[in-house]
């Protein structure tokens, strides 16, 4: 589901500056009390902070089911110690899919605001992950 291909540290920096930008949109919305594109735009930011981690390694996911590869990637590098996290992006990622082809689905506030935090916490460790890994050094936002 996923297949090599050289990327950049510009184009993976780039998607993490795009994840930061959908963070601070996310919260601006549920603060307006639109909680459900608050809830999508949270879960496109760790969409988004997953596929940079994934780029990060010089993997693209393939186009069919690409944001379940992207949670399982994001679950195989962070293992058992975040699973708790992995599995809130997977609940996300079927909410998120409810909410776009679904119907009667409602996000509470309090559904929204963690999705903010899980978000927040996500590229966090995604960044620190390619950090680590790179003499690069700290992406400057």
């Amino acid at each position: 589901m996923i297949k090599e291909e050289k990327i950049s540290r510009e184009s993976v920096d780039k998607v993490i500056v795009k994840a930061h930008r959908g963070i601070k949109s996310a919260i601006i919305l549920v603060e307006d009390n639109d909680l459900e594109g608050g809830y999508e735009l949270s879960y496109e930011a760790m969409l988004l902070a997953g596929r940079a981690l994934v780029f990060s390694f010089n993997f693209r996911p393939r186009t069919i089911g690409s944001h379940k590869t992207v949670v399982e990637f994001v679950e195989k590098v962070f293992g058992k110690e975040d699973g708790v996290l992995a599995a809130k992006f997977n609940k996300m990622r079927k909410n998120r899919h409810y909410l776009i082809y679904g119907s009667g689905l409602a996000i509470s506030q309090t559904e929204a605001k963690n999705a903010i935090i899980s978000a927040r916490v996500l590229l966090e460790k995604v960044e620190k992950n390619i950090q680590e890994r790179s003499p690069q050094g700290k992406l400057e936002l």
